[in-house]
């Protein structure tokens, strides 16, 4: 008489026992390994999206029992990596991972990463708009700060930057065990020397930059429309100072995407944990009081960048972050054409501002995607800068202002279809926004309850910019065939997230 089932079990379990041998040294607490029917085994499915392209993604699915981890510190997933190397490696996560820890996992905190020379208040005081904008070099105000604060913010940038970014390496796959697996307060980093790689079922919170710095150029224009604007400094009310403009900028995301290519990240949640940035409101006066102007120790939840490619995105929430998604770095790239090819599909943006994606160069696929939040406070096309900044500081309320699902950039090709949006005080011209763009496809996608001609609504905001509708390519790569628009917010409430594996 046969045992089949008996015999699978002591397989596995010596495999188990195997993993935990070769792994003792990743910390001092015994290190397991998942069953082979684990989702630490599972690859991307075949036509799934951009990252299906070529050999596909299989990330770790392949590691051998000593390359399986389990880990629940900085540490653990540090020396991991570094245990592995480029082999195919599962990393499973345990609980809460904190990255801004040391060795001993004791919390890190800004005073850990500051230089001594820094400090806030001084910081804001030394570059206010009031003293620094007094003079400008070629229109504008020098973006480049100089001086011994700048130094020393740019010295704790570094500190922390060091502590909190862990690089990944290829053929490694990172999944949340249970439903309660976090990575918090640090960065993921897929660097152009990593490909295949998968990250699944973990939620991720606040990668917070302590250090944020101030761009007095970033937006910064002669509006004579704004009491006392103009070029040349006359007094404290008259000159460049009292002009709008003027940025907050941090530096990480939670997962970058920063030239590594072959990427799949699936039913996973992204948050500013408990510390939004709407906590931190603008602190210079009126005209950099604007909402776009709060002081920002958040960058983007996923980006992807600096020839980033083959990436597909599914089954996320992307929850409570205004600048939520950016593909495409910069206009001025020499090496994003061709590359930058991105798939969402499935996926909830949560009161999202802005940027779900906003797109440069790349062939972006968005399908069966959720869309809410609320435009109150946006600009409206009719009024002017001024007029606009009067409006948003009365309209703004706790949430992140909707102004635009999709950035329609320089070269992007977006293919959008069947995706819902719910978007209060708007119209359906808030589909997307142009920002350097000349095409954009949709169809299918439904408008607050209504079906919508995505193209037309956004052409009608301005004649001078618009867009068609041939994007030059259409997509053969789906996960499933989508589904109708209006099936889309109960799937994807029921199946999207960490925890729904």
């Amino acid at each position: 008489m046969k045992f089949p089932a008996l015999k699978t079990s002591v397989v596995l379990l010596a495999l188990a026992l195997a993993a935990c041998a070769s792994n003792e040294s990743i910390s001092d607490k015994p290190v397991q390994a998942a069953a082979s029917n684990d989702i630490g085994r599972q690859a991307l499915p075949a036509g799934d999206g951009w990252a299906s392209v070529g050999p596909g993604t299989d990330g770790g699915a392949k590691a051998t029992a000593a390359n399986v981890f389990t880990v629940s510190t900085r540490a653990e997933l540090v020396k991991a990596l570094a245990t592995a190397g480029n082999a195919a490696k599962i990393i499973y996560i345990k609980g809460t991972v904190n990255l801004s820890t040391d060795d001993n996992n004791k919390e890190l905190f800004e005073k850990d990463y500051a230089d001594p020379a820094y400090n806030f208040d001084a910081y804001v005081k030394a570059y206010a708009p009031a003293v620094w904008n007094t003079k400008l070099e070629k229109g504008r105000p020098v973006r480049d700060l100089t001086g011994p604060l700048e130094e020393a913010r740019k010295n704790s940038v570094e500190r922390q930057r060091k502590q909190i970014t862990i690089k990944l390496n290829s053929n490694t796959s990172i999944i949340g065990l249970g439903k309660d697996a976090k990575i918090i307060k640090g960065n993921l980093w897929i660097g152009p020397e990593a490909e295949n790689i998968i990250i699944r079922n973990i939620t991720f919170e606040d990668s917070f930059d302590y250090f944020p710095g101030w761009d007095p150029g970033d937006s910064w224009k002669v509006d004579k429309s704004y009491p006392g604007c103009q070029e040349a400094y006359v007094d404290a009310n008259t000159g460049p100072q009292k002009c709008p403009g003027g940025r907050w900028n941090s530096e990480y995301d939670l997962i970058s995407i920063n030239g590594g290519k072959r990427v799949w990240i699936d039913h996973n949640t992204f948050t500013d944990g408990q510390r939004p940035d709407k906590l931190f409101p603008p602190n210079f006066p009126f005209p950099q009081n604007e909402i776009t102007q709060k002081i920002q120790h958040h960058d983007g939840l996923i980006d992807v960048t600096n020839g980033g490619d083959l990436v597909t995105i599914s089954h996320n929430i992307f929850k409570d972050h205004d600048k939520t998604s950016l593909i495409g770095g910069s206009d001025s790239s020499k090496i994003d054409t061709g590359k930058l090819n991105v798939t969402y599909h499935d996926n909830i943006f949560d009161n999202s501002g802005q940027r779900l994606p906003r797109v440069r160069f790349g062939k972006v696929h968005s399908y069966n995607n959720y869309f809410s939040g609320d435009a109150a406070g946006a600009d409206d096309p009719k009024l002017s800068v001024y007029e606009n900044h009067l409006k948003a500081i009365k309209e703004h309320g706790g949430n992140n202002v909707f102004r635009g699902a999709f950035g329609i950039g320089k070269e992007s090709a977006i293919y959008s279809e069947n995706n819902y949006f719910e978007v209060k005080n708007a119209d359906a011209s808030a589909v997307g926004v142009i920002q350097g763009g000349t095409v954009f496809f949709d169809q299918g996608s439904y408008f607050n309850g209504k079906p919508v001609d995505a193209v037309k609504a956004i052409n009608a905001v301005d004649p001078k910019k618009q867009v068609s509708p041939n994007v030059g390519w259409k997509p053969t790569l789906y996960a499933r065939k989508p589904i109708p628009a209006t099936e889309v917010p109960a799937y994807v409430k029921a199946n999207a997230g960490a925890g729904k594996l």
